[in-house]
């Protein structure tokens, strides 16, 4: 029986969160459909694929010159190079992901009279799009057959654009690869470490938590955070500030993020708003028992308070230390919370969260 044939249409293949998706869910699709991914600029992917996915690419340079008619030439000229791809490959149902690869899959999909599936990941409330590309995609997005989105916030929001009975909320998988480094049950190591993962940059907040640390009795234990970005020399100078730089480490980017997740005894997670937060996702997944703002959107999707871990509200430090003296006291607390979050999570696994695309995507094959 020959498969069914599926494409991805995305931007590029770099290593950015939605990229990394595309590529876990391609190599997992793989098994039960014909996959091509099509990049809007040629790329050589980050994220290691499966010999049998096809790689396609509209054009070989990003475009860098630009001003309103020849963007709108151009978006007409790559509606027009994607729907060939499409017809020359034989798809029959495309899957975009992210807003300017959505619009483009929407209308080439329509030309080419297959069905669609677009994918928003990001928070758009917060990273604000210009009025134009607002504009279109408002019009476009209610002619797609299904709006793919990572949180119930995000669903929330998109209610206002189109029907919800065409948005489906289906959170981010677990990577493979990482997902293959969890060993349960979770070791006993000597150190007590509270960690945090993210880049320094605004509204990421790691001064909360830094603040938060050096106003609790932390004789015993280590604040790591891992991460790069244009706030690190600020923070680490308010660790030193606040004379806790010899109790806080700052890591850096970090490929072996596993190894931190298996030895935090601790995760504290500080955002003031996110898109999903993958981080959290993977704390919670190794059994991390874990603390996290209950910002806009995600946390509260993945934790229930009290039970697999603490949400405190934007900002709050008061009740963050609170939530943090607790956990480090309460060894059992600590137990309890890890294992009802390694419950929590075992949906994210990437078999399960590939079985819920193919079902939609088997509905309109």
């Amino acid at each position: 029986m020959e498969f069914k044939r599926i494409a991805f249409l995305i931007y590029n293949l770099g290593s950015g969160g939605a990229e990394r998706v595309v590529s876990s869910l391609a190599n997992s699709l793989v098994d039960h459909y014909k996959v091509t991914i099509i990049t809007l600029v040629k790329t050589e992917p980050f994220y290691t694929l499966r010999p049998e996915i096809d790689l396609l690419h509209c054009r070989d340079e990003i475009k860098t010159v630009t001003n309103p008619i020849s963007s709108v030439y151009d978006g007409l000229v790559r509606i027009k190079t994607i729907y060939k791809l499409l017809k020359k490959n034989r798809i029959e149902l495309l899957i975009g992901f992210m807003t300017t690869a959505n619009i483009y899959a929407i209308w080439a999909s329509k030309l080419a009279k297959i069905p669609c599936i677009i994918s928003e990941r990001a928070n758009h409330e917060i990273y604000k799009l210009p009025k134009s590309i607002i504009k279109i995609r408002d019009f476009s997005y209610p002619h797609t057959n299904l709006l793919v989105v990572q949180t119930e916030g995000n669903k929330k929001f998109y209610e206002n654009v189109i029907a919800s009975s065409k948005i489906v909320v289906i959170q981010n998988p677990i990577s493979p690869s990482l997902q293959s480094e969890r060993e349960l049950p979770r070791k006993e190591v000597d150190k007590k470490i509270i960690l945090n993962v993210g880049s320094f940059k605004s509204g990421k907040a790691q001064d909360l938590l830094i603040s938060a640390f050096a106003n609790i009795p932390n004789d015993d234990w280590e604040l790591i955070l891992v991460g790069d970005g244009p706030n690190k020399k600020k923070f680490m100078q308010l660790a030193d500030d606040l004379n806790i730089s010899e109790k806080t480490s700052f890591e850096g980017k970090r490929t072996d993020i596993h190894n931190y997740y298996k030895k935090a005894s601790i995760f504290v997670f500080t955002s003031e708003h996110e898109g999903f937060p993958n981080a959290l996702m993977e704390a919670l997944f190794f059994g991390v028992p874990s603390i996290s703002t209950n910002c806009p959107h995600g946390p509260a999707d993945l934790i229930q308070d009290k039970k697999n871990g603490y949400l405190v509200p934007v900002g709050d430090q008061v009740l963050l230390e609170e939530k943090m003296k607790r956990l480090m006291s309460q060894a059992d607390l600590r137990t309890k919370f890890s294992q009802n979050s390694i419950k929590s999570t075992e949906k994210l696994k990437m078999a399960t969260i590939s079985e819920i695309w193919k079902k939609h995507i088997d509905q309109l094959l």
